[in-house]
């Protein structure tokens, strides 16, 4: 994934006046499982008014490799929960208010889920979804 998504060092000019410092932010309770991979986590336009919604939209990718490899330090040696995830846990400090399963182009939904509920998801499959906080 490293190949994949390489780091992108942005140099920043020296302190100006009146410019506040840019603060950390770091959703995620706990690291997901080693075979799900975040693509995507970003902020839904309001359809009304041009300005972000309540709404974010998530999309996930769950990796398609064998977690029985037993080979030492290459990297493969992960637990999993077999495609199995809970949203609700996910994040940290914010309350999941409701999750709805959306197409790719997030332009169409499908039913609402219970915000305790369990996605699951099959190996090399991207799903979306409109998540609202509290």
């Amino acid at each position: 994934m490293f190949l994949n998504h390489g780091v992108v060092a942005m140099p920043v000019s020296p302190k100006k006046r009146g410019v506040p410092p840019l603060q950390s932010f770091s959703p995620l309770a706990s690291p997901v499982p080693c075979d799900f991979h975040l693509l995507n986590l970003r902020t839904l336009e309001n359809q009304e008014e041009v300005s972000p919604s309540l709404d974010t939209a998530l999309l996930l990718h769950r990796k398609g490799f064998d977690c029985g490899l037993e080979a030492k330090n290459l990297g493969f040696n992960c637990t999993t929960n077999q495609g199995k995830l809970f949203l609700s846990g996910l994040f940290q400090n914010l309350d999941l208010l409701s999750i709805q399963p959306m197409t790719l182009s997030l332009m169409h939904d499908g039913p609402s889920l219970s915000n305790v509920s369990q996605i699951r998801m099959e190996p090399m499959e991207i799903s979306s979804f409109r998540l609202r906080f509290r």
